[in-house]
């Protein structure tokens, strides 16, 4: 399967995390010297993750228990090589197990981790993103509850739509997506410090995502591409907690680090 353009990058820095995927998978299979197994944990729908992760070398299970967003992943990219199912397949071993932006949907993300680390391989990693529970996406998103902001923005954006004979937004879309399912987890880096090891595991690459991007800002910032960009670019030199996102890369606590393979 030939590798799929990357989109530009948006309020909420989702090319700069696929990049990073991506990178991270890449240097997993240049390491071990063979294709690799990978499960995405939370595959949703497979369009804004999944179809980037597939590829020749890379035998992929994609797993999410939303049925709509699962039909919509195999119908549009399973096949030989991706496989989309409702559960972790047992007996599989995996090199590679991603959690892009799931984990902070799981009432118990530590529990979920143990339970997968049991089928991943002694030298596997798993590579995942994060938003900061405490960081201005977080902060936006419960201001914006409370006063309503993108509702009067989505409400404006229907009443021009309808003005120049377009359908509403909901409509012009297919995509299923599990809307039910917000966030339960509000992470601090020390929280997940803290689930990371209780899971069996230990960070081995820690980096900053995207600086801000919620429903509000993230219009603003979608009226000029630069601005995108620069909110993506921004977050690498600011501290930790001032950041929206944070990516992670994990090693079993029992394998040996990679600095000393």
């Amino acid at each position: 399967m030939a590798p799929r353009s990357l989109p530009p990058e948006n309020q909420y820095g989702h090319t700069k995390k696929l990049r990073f995927l991506i990178d991270e998978i890449a240097r997993h299979r240049a390491m071990l010297g063979r294709p690799v197994t990978l499960l995405d944990f939370g595959c949703g729908n497979g369009s804004a993750v999944s179809q980037y992760l597939m590829g020749d070398g890379i035998r992929y299970y994609g797993v999410d228990v939303h049925r709509p967003s699962l039909d919509y992943a195999k119908a549009h990219f399973g096949g030989p090589g991706a496989i989309f199912l409702d559960r972790v397949p047992d007996g599989v071993p995996f090199d590679i197990i991603v959690y892009a932006d799931v984990l902070e949907h799981l009432p118990d993300p530590a529990a979920a981790m143990r339970a997968h680390r049991a089928q991943l391989a002694a030298d596997g990693i798993v590579i995942g993103a994060v938003p900061n529970g405490r960081g201005p996406f977080e902060i936006e998103q419960s201001l914006d509850r409370g006063l309503g902001l993108s509702r009067l923005m989505a409400a404006a954006s229907r009443y021009r739509r309808r003005m120049r004979g377009r359908l509403p937004a909901e409509q012009e879309s297919a995509l299923p997506y599990h809307h039910e399912s917000g966030h339960v987890v509000f992470f601090t880096r020390r929280s997940l410090l803290r689930t990371v090891a209780d899971a069996g595991f230990v960070i081995e690459r820690f980096v900053h995502g995207a600086f801000m991007g919620a429903s509000v800002s993230g219009v603003l910032l979608g009226r000029c591409p630069r601005l995108l960009g620069w909110n993506a670019r921004i977050a690498d030199r600011l501290p930790y907690w001032a950041v929206s996102t944070w990516y992670f890369t994990l090693r079993r606590s029992d394998a040996t680090p990679w600095s000393a393979r």
